[in-house]
């Protein structure tokens, strides 16, 4: 394998079962009429190697690069793997975020004459079963040295961004949660949120400020109109408030957006099962009989199931929680 690259800024690291696969051909020194045997990958029947490509730019710009995979006994068929990587420079990023797998797919983007960089934009959720709280994290970074941002996300429902409205001070990151509740089903593709940025000047030194978003609360204790009769002082009690947003100006021309794509499948989980009524048949005292049946998940989404075990006249009622089932594979 040789990377082709002239700026220098891939490059490809096999994984350590890789290496012990790794040959050296033997050197001829007294040979003027064969070239010394490179270093080769010798793969038998079934077996497999992983690599990893290593993108490192050094300036904001879409760059590419070619390995050349060369096979047989004397290398007689190549092969060439297109490298594409887009470098930039933002002040404000979103990290920790997933390809859209639609974005990798070779066939459409082969087609081309240019192939496009992938852009990591993406929180992919999955199946979600209607009315269940379904999460997904990511980080949110001030990569500026000196300037202080505000942040604020623009989503509707059922998405809620948590916190939604913040400051970020240089070198500081967040983290972000994305929460989706859907009482109806709903499939959710590439659904664009978009994010309002923009650098801030705080009235106070920003040493002075500290840090702030829309989930900080403070409490205090004030005394109720209450009065219990046996105490020489009145009753207590805590009030919650959110705290308010340090005072801050926008400077001109800072505003811009960064955006992310949000895709989910929401419905109803479904089963089926092959029996209603477990014959147990005759058992003698102290002995243990076994009865099997099958359930199976039918729907696109997990599916959360509970055993209650009623015995009669009403008596307790045992609870036994099983875990997730896997979503049944088609």
């Amino acid at each position: 394998l040789h990377v082709e690259d002239k700026q220098g800024v891939f490059s490809l690291k096999g994984r350590h079962s890789t290496f012990q696969r790794f040959r050296t051909g033997d050197e001829e020194e007294d040979s003027k009429t064969k070239a010394p045997r490179k270093p080769y990958l010798l793969l038998h029947r079934g077996q497999s190697a992983k690599f990893d490509v290593i993108f490192k730019p050094t300036l904001a710009q879409r760059l590419e690069g070619k390995i050349r995979v060369s096979m047989g006994g004397e290398f007689y068929n190549k092969t060439q793997i297109e490298l594409v990587g887009e470098g930039y420079k933002d002040e404000f990023t979103l990290d920790g975020l997933e390809e859209d797998p639609r974005a990798r797919n070779s066939k459409s983007s082969l087609q081309k004459d240019i192939i496009d960089a992938v852009r990591v934009d993406h929180i992919q959720f999955g199946p979600c079963p209607v009315g269940k709280h379904c999460l997904r994290t990511f980080t949110i970074t001030n990569r500026s040295s000196v300037e202080v941002m505000r942040f604020e996300w623009v989503a509707d429902t059922p998405f809620q961004f948590s916190p939604k409205v913040g400051h970020l001070h240089p070198g500081c990151a967040k983290v972000i949660t994305v929460t989706l509740k859907s009482d109806v089903p709903a499939t959710f593709k590439r659904h664009l949120v978009k994010c309002k940025v923009a650098k801030i000047n705080l009235q106070l030194p920003p040493e002075e400020v500290c840090d702030w978003d829309d989930t900080m609360f403070t409490g205090t204790w004030v005394d109720t109109t209450t009065k219990d009769p046996a105490a020489s002082w009145p009753a207590k009690e805590e009030v919650v408030e959110p705290v308010p947003e340090p005072p801050h100006t926008v400077v001109e021309q800072s505003s811009h957006e960064a955006q992310v794509y949000l895709s989910a499948l929401v419905d109803y989980a479904q089963f089926k099962m092959n029996t209603i009524v477990v014959q147990l048949k005759q058992t003698m005292p102290y002995q243990t009989r076994m009865a099997t049946f099958r359930m199976c998940n039918t729907g696109r989404v997990p599916l959360e199931y509970i055993w209650l075990e009623a015995e009669d006249n009403k008596r307790a009622v045992m609870h036994l929680k099983k875990p997730f089932s896997s979503t049944l594979m088609r």
